[in-house]
């Protein structure tokens, strides 16, 4: 079955238009180049929407998501490479502390510097700057704390307005994104209620619903809250999602598909991307129990389907993907 997809299209079709991606990839180099870090991300993401970026790009994407306080989806990104051992380890490495440092979050700094002080790819001099890292860390976290054991800490708080679930619905996915990530330095407290009332809603994506729920954990809110999407409800707390969800199996499933589709490099790509896409969605929950090869298998089936080939897979697991892709779609046309 044929169905729109987020690759370049017509009203009717969907049409791959030869170095589209190619040329977002080299606009997206060139503004970055000069400094235009809006312009060369809003090409990144379009880009990332038809294929999974090579190790090199996304360094550059990275750095533009830093560059424009996307920082929650470069800390994604970056976790996801250094898992993935990229061969642009080091600098990524280096992007991630920035990341860690711009979100104060001085424990994890330490404990990445803990491991890189035994890596034996860095040199001694490399060390000696982890080291100075490591102290300079250390005494932010101190005050850090100071502040936040002051009466008179100022940790601004949020504009209540915009949570009201009446408020945040009209609101397109950008400015809902982006209000729920500057949430992230932000007081919460009063706004708690509202934030599950928008991960509990139907009328927002299921994305944005996912990063309103990491927003909850992120302020350690451990209440139960009852999740539904795609058929699926449970109730999870924010604090202690499922171990085992679509996310965390992002990289076994990816792996699965290289091995199917190794000699197809384009239908990899495509694959790979709605794999990452599908599970943020999907998040906390999972992909029905099916095994990382089931799951793999199903993708690559839909993706024949995106190429105008015949598929005979109408399965319950099938038939979520399709879904998936709706719902993303649904927000992409907004």
């Amino acid at each position: 079955m044929k169905k729109k997809h987020h690759v370049p299209k017509s009203k009717e079709n969907v049409i791959f238009f030869p170095g589209m991606v190619e040329k977002l990839i080299t606009d997206g180099l060139a503004f970055a180049e000069s400094n235009n870090y809006t312009k060369a991300a809003e090409c990144f993401d379009q880009a990332r929407k038809y294929i999974e970026l090579d190790d090199t790009i996304l360094s550059v994407y990275v750095l533009t998501l830093l560059e424009t306080n996307r920082q929650i989806e470069a800390k994604i990104i970056c976790e996801d490479l250094m898992k993935n051992r990229s061969s642009s380890f080091e600098q990524i490495v280096e992007l991630y502390l920035t990341i860690l440092l711009d979100l104060k979050d001085y424990k994890e700094v330490d404990k990445v510097l803990n491991t890189l002080l035994v890596d034996a790819r860095f040199t001694n001099d490399r060390k000696k700057n982890f080291l100075q890292l490591k102290e300079l860390s250390g005494r932010l976290a101190r005050e850090q704390e100071s502040l936040l054991a002051s009466e008179n800490v100022d940790i601004p708080n949020v504009d209540k307005d915009k949570f009201t679930i009446e408020e945040f619905v009209i609101l397109n996915i950008r400015e809902q994104e982006k209000i729920l990530q500057d949430s992230f330095h932000r007081d919460i407290s009063e706004v708690i209620p509202n934030i599950i009332a928008i991960v509990e809603s139907k009328r927002v994506s299921p994305t944005i619903r996912t990063l309103a729920f990491l927003l909850l954990g992120s302020k350690n809110v451990a209440t139960e809250i009852t999740i539904e999407k795609f058929g699926l409800k449970e109730k999870v707390s924010p604090v202690s999602p499922p171990s085992l969800n679509a996310v965390t199996r992002i990289e076994a499933v990816t792996r699965h598909i290289q091995d199917i589709l190794e000699k197809d490099p384009s239908k990899l790509q495509l694959a790979g991307g709605l794999v990452h896409s599908h599970a943020y969605a999907l998040f906390p929950f999972d992909w029905l129990g099916y095994t990382n090869e089931a799951v793999a298998q199903a993708y690559v089936n839909f993706v024949e389907t995106l190429f105008g080939n015949e598929c005979d897979q109408t399965n319950e697991l099938y038939e979520l993907i399709r879904l998936l892709e709706d719902s993303t779609d649904e927000a992409e046309d907004e």
